[in-house]
């Protein structure tokens, strides 16, 4: 009977020892970060009216955003396709307004391929963005950007 109660005791002991030995460390992948960072200078772009921001955020070749308008002639849903270099130049002033954005969600893919879901609010509109980037010459670049918006 004492056998087993000092090997349990010497095992909870053993047990204890390495969890204080261990410890966690965080590792964020650097493509990880590099998405994250690109999302934040397409919204920090915008906000400010930044345009060297927006450049770097959005692939201005290649690149497109998509909404759902109405169109006012028929009054149907439809979806608007406009160029990232179009698309851009709507932000030449920064707001007057506190914008917040916060990331949902990060997935990459063969670390070239990355989606962000960004909550995206302001005073007057809360939006949902889904950027959608490809790593093209060693830079990750917004291709794709498809959104809802929610007036308030």
């Amino acid at each position: 009977m004492n056998n087993i109660k000092l090997l349990s005791m010497t095992a909870a002991a053993f047990t204890f020892l390495l969890s204080t030995l261990s410890y966690a460390e965080s590792v964020t992948g650097k493509e990880y970060q590099a998405v994250v960072e690109t999302a934040y200078n397409y919204f920090n772009g915008a906000a400010n009216g930044n345009q060297e921001l927006l450049s770097k955020a959005f692939d201005l070749e290649f690149g497109h955003v998509k909404m759902i308008t109405v169109n006012k002639k028929t009054g149907k849903e439809i979806i608007r396709t406009v160029p990232l270099k179009e698309f851009s130049g709507y932000f030449k002033n920064a707001t007057k307004d506190t914008w917040v954005a916060n990331i949902l969600s990060v997935d990459i893919v063969d670390d070239k391929m990355a989606m962000v879901k960004l909550d995206f609010d302001t005073p007057k509109t809360h939006y949902i963005d889904y950027l959608v980037m490809y790593k093209r010459d060693n830079e990750w670049r917004i291709i794709n950007k498809t959104f809802i918006a929610k007036k308030k």
